[in-house]
C-alpha cells in the first residue's frame, strides 16, 4: 500500500541540506580552502602596508617668542647696493648712519652684474641690496646663512629658535630688511618710525597636533578590506548557480524541497563562515598596527554586516545568470567597482552628499565609507569605540545600520527574482504574484471542478483511445488535455507537443512510446513541474501543473527519475539517498532502513560508498531511480529509467516496477517496444508530438500492427495446396504471405483470433 502524502517541515529541510552543504565543502577543498585563506591573506598584507606606511602624527606645538631684535647681529656687515642714484643714496645712508651706525659699512656698485662679481670674492657676511625702484628691492644673502624659501614644512612639531623659520630673525634679515623699510618710509613720509620698527617682537606660531595621511598607502588598505569578503561571495554564487545549471535546484523541488529550506542553507553556512572570519580578523585587525585603538567588537560588527550583505549580494544576482562560470565573475567585477566608487567618496571631499545617499544600497560602497570613518576616528580619536559611534564626518552607526538593511533588501530582492525571472527549468509566477489574494490565501479546488473545466469536448479519441475496464472508472489520476508546447529554437517555433489529449489510471502502469524527438521527455518535464505548457489543461490527482502552489502539493507524491542523471557528484550513493530520503520527508528512524531497501532492490550494495562522478552510466541510472522510489510515491515519473543498464539490471527494474504497482501510479518513457509489452498495461504512442494510439498491447497491435505470423516448414512430400485450403478453412481471413521448397507462411489478421489463440 502507498504511503500517505509526505509532511516535511522546513527546518528539517533544512538541516539535511546544511549537511549536505558541509559535505560538499570537505570534499571540494580547494575551493574551500581558497575561501578562507584569501581574507587572511588580505588582512595580513594590509597590516604590512600599515606597518610600511604609517601615518606621521604630530604633537601640539606651542607658541614660540624670540629674543628682541638685536643691531649687533650686523657688526662689521658689508653691505654693497645697486644702482647708485640720489633716492638710493639716501635711503643707504640713513641706514649706516642713522638705523646702524657703527655697525655697517656700505659699498657701491654701477650695476647688478658688477655686485654679483665683486661677491664671489666677498666673505661671508658680505650682503648684496638690489632696488628694483623706489619702493621696492632685494637682499642678497649667501645661501648659508638663510633657508632656501622653497624648502616646505608640513609641520612646526618640535621646531626650537634653531628652526630655519627663525633664522630670518637670528641671521639679521628682519633687521636689515626693518632699516631699510624705515629709510625709505622717512624719505616717502618725512616720519621716522625706525623706534617702532626696532622694537618689533617676534613669535613663531604654534599650531595643534596633525596627522599626516599617507593617501595612497590608505587607499589600498580600504580596497583590499572590500574586496577580502568577496571569495565567499564569488564561490557561493557559483554553487548556487551551478545547483541550477545541472537542474539539482529544480530536482529537489520536485522531490518536496521547499524554497525556504533551500536559501536557508546557503545562508546559514556562510553565516557561520562570515562569523567566524569576522571574528579573527578583527581580533588580529585590533592587535595589530591597523586598528590598534579600536574596539575589537565594533570591528567585528562591521566586518560580520559587511559579510553577510556581500553574500547576500551574491544571492541576489544568482537568478540573473544561467551559466556557474558568469556569475562568480561578474560578482567580483562589482564588488571591486562599487568598492572604487567608494573610495571615491572618501577622498574627494567634495563629493556631493546626495549621491553618497544614492549609492549607500551598495554594501561595497557603505563599508568603505565605515572603515573609512574607523580610520578617522584611530587618527583623531582614540579609534571605533560604542562612545563615539555618532561622531565624525560619517557616523559609524549609520554605517552599521545601512548594512543591515542592505542585506534585508537583497535577500527580499533575491527570493522575488527567482520567483518572476524565466528560467531554462521550473514555473516562475507573475511580476506582481505578491499583490494577489491567492497568493496569500490558497484554495483547493476539487478534482472533478478542475477535470470537467478543462476538457476538450471537440474532439474525439475513441477510435485512437481503447476504453478501460469498469474498474478503474473514477481512478483518473493523470489527466492530459490539448497539452501542447512550443519552444523558440533561433528564429522559428518547434512544436514539441500538439493536442495531446489522454488519462492515466491509478494501480496502472502506463507506458510512453515513441523514437528520441517524439516529445515524451516534455511530456515527462511538464507533468512533473519542468516547464510550463504552452496551452492545454493537465493536472494531478487535481492539481494543476501550470500552478506553482498546486504543483507543490502534487510534489509530495511523486518520484521522478529524469532523462538526464541528477545527484551530487562528490557524495556517495549511500548519502545522496540518505538527504534526499530526509528531504522527501521520510521519518529520520526510518530513513536507514528505506535506504537500505532501496539498494537491496537495486542490487546497489557493492556501490553504496562510491562516489556518484565515479559511478557508469548504467549505475548512475540505478541512482536516479532509486531516490525515485524512495518513500514508496504514489506516483512516478520514470524518463527512460533502464537506459545504458546491461540486461540483468534491467529485469530487476522490471521486477521492482512490477511489485511497486499496486494503489499507485507509474509513467515512464521507452523507447522499446518489448519493454512496453513486458511492463505497461497501458502503452500511449506519441509521433512527432501528437497522440497516435493508447491502450493495452493487443489493442495497440489490432490499430496498427499488421497480424500474427504463422510459419510451417515442409519438405518435398508436402502437398501445399491441401495444406493452404486446411488453414483457410479453419481462418478464412488467412494469406499466403511465403512459398518455397522449405517454407509456408501465413499472415493470420487480430479478428480471427479467437480461432488460434
Amino acid at each position: 500500500m502507498a504511503t500517505a502524502i509526505r509532511e516535511v517541515g522546513v527546518w528539517r529541510q533544512t538541516r539535511t541540506l546544511l549537511l549536505k552543504n558541509y559535505l560538499i565543502k570537505c570534499r571540494t577543498k580547494k575551493s574551500s580552502v581558497q575561501e578562507i585563506l584569501f581574507p587572511l591573506f588580505f588582512l595580513f598584507w594590509l597590516i604590512l602596508i600599515s606597518m610600511m606606511h604609517p601615518n606621521k602624527k604630530y604633537e601640539e606645538v606651542p607658541d614660540i617668542e624670540l629674543n628682541p631684535m638685536d643691531k649687533s647681529i650686523l657688526s662689521n656687515l658689508i653691505l654693497g647696493y645697486t644702482p647708485v642714484t640720489n633716492i638710493t643714496s639716501n635711503i643707504m645712508q640713513r641706514v649706516s648712519t642713522d638705523h646702524l651706525p657703527d655697525v655697517i659699512i656700505t659699498e657701491e656698485y654701477a650695476n647688478e652684474k658688477e655686485m654679483l662679481a665683486s661677491s664671489l670674492s666677498k666673505p661671508s657676511n658680505f650682503v648684496g641690496v638690489v632696488f628694483k625702484d623706489f619702493m621696492s628691492y632685494e637682499l642678497r644673502f649667501f645661501p648659508d646663512v638663510i633657508p632656501v624659501s622653497s624648502i616646505y614644512m608640513d609641520s612646526r612639531a618640535g621646531c626650537s629658535k634653531s628652526c630655519e623659520a627663525a633664522q630670518y630673525w637670528s641671521s639679521g634679515f628682519t633687521v636689515l630688511q626693518a632699516s631699510i623699510d624705515a629709510a625709505i618710509i622717512q624719505l616717502k613720509t618725512n616720519v621716522s618710525l625706525w623706534k617702532e620698527l626696532e622694537s618689533t617682537k617676534a613669535v613663531i606660531m604654534g599650531e595643534t597636533a596633525i596627522v599626516e595621511i599617507v593617501t595612497f598607502s590608505r587607499g589600498i588598505i580600504l580596497i583590499y578590506l572590500v574586496i577580502a569578503f568577496s571569495p565567499f561571495g564569488y564561490f557561493l554564487a557559483i554553487h548556487i548557480v551551478a545547483e541550477k545549471e545541472k537542474k539539482l535546484k529544480e530536482f529537489l523541488k520536485i522531490m518536496g524541497l521547499h524554497d525556504t529550506a533551500f536559501w536557508l542553507s546557503w545562508v546559514l553556512l556562510y553565516m557561520s563562515l562570515i562569523f567566524l572570519m569576522s571574528l579573527l580578523m578583527a581580533v588580529i585587525a585590533t592587535a595589530s598596527s591597523l586598528f590598534p585603538q579600536s574596539s575589537s567588537i565594533v570591528i567585528f560588527l562591521l566586518f560580520f554586516l559587511y559579510g553577510l550583505s556581500s553574500i547576500f549580494f551574491a544571492l541576489m544576482l544568482t537568478p540573473l545568470f544561467k551559466k556557474s562560470k558568469h556569475v562568480g565573475i561578474v560578482e567580483f567585477f562589482v564588488t571591486v567597482a562599487f568598492g572604487f566608487i567608494g573610495l571615491l567618496i572618501v577622498l574627494m571631499e567634495s563629493f556631493p552628499k546626495s549621491l553618497v545617499w544614492l549609492l549607500s544600497p551598495f554594501c561595497q560602497c557603505t563599508f568603505l565609507i565605515g572603515i573609512a570613518q574607523v580610520m578617522h576616528l584611530e587618527d583623531f580619536h582614540e579609534g571605533a569605540l560604542f562612545s563615539n559611534l555618532t561622531e565624525g564626518p560619517y557616523p559609524l552607526i549609520i554605517t552599521l545600520i545601512m548594512l543591515a538593511l542592505n542585506s534585508t533588501f537583497y535577500v527580499l530582492l533575491a527570493v522575488y527574482l527567482d520567483q518572476v525571472i524565466p528560467g531554462e527549468f521550473g514555473l516562475r509566477r507573475s511580476s506582481l504574484y505578491f499583490l494577489k489574494p491567492s497568493y496569500w490565501s490558497k484554495s483547493k479546488r476539487n478534482y472533478k471542478e478542475l477535470s470537467e473545466g478543462n476538457v476538450n469536448g471537440n474532439i474525439s479519441f475513441s477510435e485512437i483511445v481503447e476504453p478501460v475496464s469498469s474498474e478503474f472508472i473514477g481512478k483518473e489520476a493523470i489527466r492530459i488535455s490539448g497539452i501542447q508546447k512550443t519552444y523558440r529554437k533561433k528564429s522559428e517555433n518547434v512544436e514539441a507537443l500538439r493536442n495531446l489529449s489522454f488519462d492515466i489510471y491509478e494501480g496502472q502502469i502506463t507506458a510512453l512510446l515513441g523514437h528520441s524527438g517524439t516529445g515524451k521527455s516534455t511530456l515527462m518535464n511538464i507533468l512533473c513541474g519542468l516547464c510550463p505548457p504552452s496551452d492545454g489543461f493537465a493536472s494531478i490527482y487535481g492539481h494543476r501543473v501550470s500552478e506553482i502552489d498546486e504543483m507543490f502539493e502534487a510534489r509530495k507524491m511523486i518520484g521522478i527519475c529524469p532523462q538526464l542523471d541528477i545527484h551530487f557528484d562528490v557524495l556517495t550513493v549511500e548519502e545522496n539517498l540518505s538527504i534526499l530520503a530526509s528531504i522527501k520527508g521520510i521519518p529520520a528512524n526510518n530513513i536507514i532502513q528505506e535506504v537500505q531497501k532501496v539498494l537491496l532492490d537495486l542490487d546497489m550494495q557493492p556501490i553504496k560508498d562510491n562516489p556518484a562522478k565515479k559511478l557508469s552510466g548504467g549505475q548512475k541510472r540505478k541512482l536516479s531511480l532509486g531516490i525515485a522510489v524512495l518513500g514508496n510515491p504514489k506516483i512516478l515519473l520514470l524518463d527512460e529509467p533502464t537506459a545504458g543498464m546491461d540486461p540483468c539490471s534491467r529485469h530487476i527494474v522490471w521486477n521492482l516496477l512490477k511489485y511497486r504497482k499496486a494503489n499507485r501510479v507509474t509513467v515512464f518513457s521507452t523507447h522499446f517496444m518489448d519493454e512496453a509489452d513486458i511492463l505497461a498495461d497501458r502503452k500511449a504512442v506519441i509521433s512527432q508530438g501528437m497522440l497516435k494510439c493508447v491502450g493495452s498491447s493487443i489493442f495497440l497491435k489490432s490499430k496498427w500492427g499488421i497480424g500474427y505470423r504463422l510459419s510451417m516448414y515442409i519438405d518435398r512430400y508436402c502437398a501445399t495446396e491441401s495444406l493452404t485450403s486446411l488453414v483457410r478453412q479453419h481462418i478464412p481471413g488467412a494469406t499466403l504471405l511465403q512459398q518455397n521448397d522449405q517454407q509456408l507462411m501465413f499472415s493470420l489478421p487480430f479478428k480471427d483470433m479467437d480461432k488460434f489463440s
